[in-house]
């Protein structure tokens, strides 16, 4: 597919909170919402920040555009808790500016992150992954979600 693995997870991201920014209206979340905005901004942070420091111990690439410099399959730490905890520290970051934003219209864009990442990033990242790891990837799979 032509966007596969194309645009890098981070810019798009950085894209669509900037849209949601400058889309904003008047509207804020306050006293639950901002406590929920507070709550996904740090939990963002552990799981980004853990699947980081597991990719650095292993001495892998963080790149997801560059899937053939993969040497080890990270299955540490956060990645006991999901697949993709850098995608999903991203999504907890969206919502969480969804949050502070207020209204209906500001989930609209963790929703198009959720969607993008997993049809033009994850899927194609887990067929590149199967292909170099095999049955350890398939194993995996089978134990950790993709998403939590």
């Amino acid at each position: 597919m032509r966007f596969e693995l194309r645009i890098p997870p981070l810019l798009l991201f950085v894209v669509i909170a900037l849209a949601m920014w400058l889309g904003r209206g008047d509207e804020r979340g306050g006293g639950v919402a901002l406590i929920l905005a507070g709550g996904l901004l740090i939990a963002g942070a552990l799981l980004g920040g853990g699947a980081l420091l597991n990719f650095h111990r292993q001495r892998t690439t963080v790149n997801p555009i560059r899937l053939q410099q993969c040497r080890v399959l990270v299955t540490q730490g956060v990645y006991h808790l999901s697949r993709n905890p850098m995608y999903l520290g991203l999504l907890c970051w969206l919502m969480a500016l969804a949050c502070y934003l207020g209204g209906l219209w500001g989930w609209l864009g963790p929703l198009l992150l959720l969607g993008w990442l997993t049809r033009f990033q994850i899927l194609p990242e887990e067929r590149a992954l199967r292909a170099r790891f095999g049955i350890a990837y398939v194993q995996y799979c089978r134990r950790v979600r993709r998403w939590c």
